[in-house]
């Protein structure tokens, strides 16, 4: 089989947000908004088109949106009951870490597709002359690596994916590296906003994800609301700021 090519920032990005589209399309899809149980008429004619035995009919169950209905058959009927909004709120909340660390690796990524001119620049960009080197990375790539560069850019690049966030804050810090300055004012400029908009939108979510992340998500003797409008939203939040990134720092 041919190798495939590593896919750029923004196909990475692509293909990682789409995890978080799911959970959140998956969330919606088994949500149930009819308030009553299956019909013996149309238990019967569900059961009939399944081949489900007839004395088992009266243990179907079903749930149904304006996406989906889904049948429970006999053995499963129990699910319908506890598929409930609250039983569907790790899927968001999960669709919360998937989308920041989505975020996190895009930054990562684009940063080391601009780090060969940031690199080859005069001069380089002060806050990657900055970055330090032990001994023993300088006498590793002495001993592995006949292109010295290669290397380089290998502890280059270790150094970057240890610091990437999406945090606002450390995502200008990255940037900094190559030279991408007044980054977040460029955002705001390409998604049509006030200056000062996007940082705090981005840092909500991430304040979110921390707080699922370490406390799973608990408040007082519970745990806190998430919604399928509210995720959403921070989704097409997401993208928006990711595409306005991307957008900005494209060589």
């Amino acid at each position: 089989m041919a190798n495939r090519a590593k896919p750029r920032a923004r196909e990475a990005f692509d293909l990682n947000i789409a995890d978080a589209e799911m959970l959140v399309a998956l969330a919606g899809m088994l949500r149930n908004q009819r308030r009553y149980a299956m019909r013996a008429e149309l238990r019967e004619r569900v059961g009939s088109a399944l081949k489900v035995p007839k004395r088992r009919w009266g243990q179907m169950e079903c749930l149904e949106n304006n996406q989906v209905f889904i049948t429970f058959k006999p053995g499963s009927a129990d699910l319908r009951g506890r598929l409930t909004d609250e039983s569907l709120r790790p899927l968001l909340r999960q669709a919360v870490v998937a989308a920041c660390a989505a975020v996190e690796t895009f930054v990562a990524d684009r940063v080391m597709e601009l780090m060969s001119d940031a690199l080859k620049a005069t001069p380089v960009p002060p806050r990657l002359l900055e970055l330090s080197m032990t001994v023993d990375e300088y006498l590793d790539i002495e001993r592995r690596y006949e292109r010295r560069a290669w290397g380089l850019r290998q502890i280059i690049e270790s150094e970057v994916r240890r610091r990437a966030s999406p945090a606002p804050s450390q995502i200008g810090v990255l940037f900094a590296l190559v030279d991408q300055r007044l980054l977040w004012k460029r955002v705001d400029h390409h998604r049509g906003l006030a200056a000062g908009s996007s940082e705090p939108a981005l840092q909500r979510i991430v304040d979110r994800r921390n707080v699922i992340a370490h406390t799973g998500d608990r408040k007082g003797r519970g745990r806190a609301a998430i919604t399928l409008d509210e995720l959403t939203r921070d989704l097409t939040c997401i993208a928006e700021i990711v595409d306005a990134l991307d957008h900005v720092t494209r060589r």
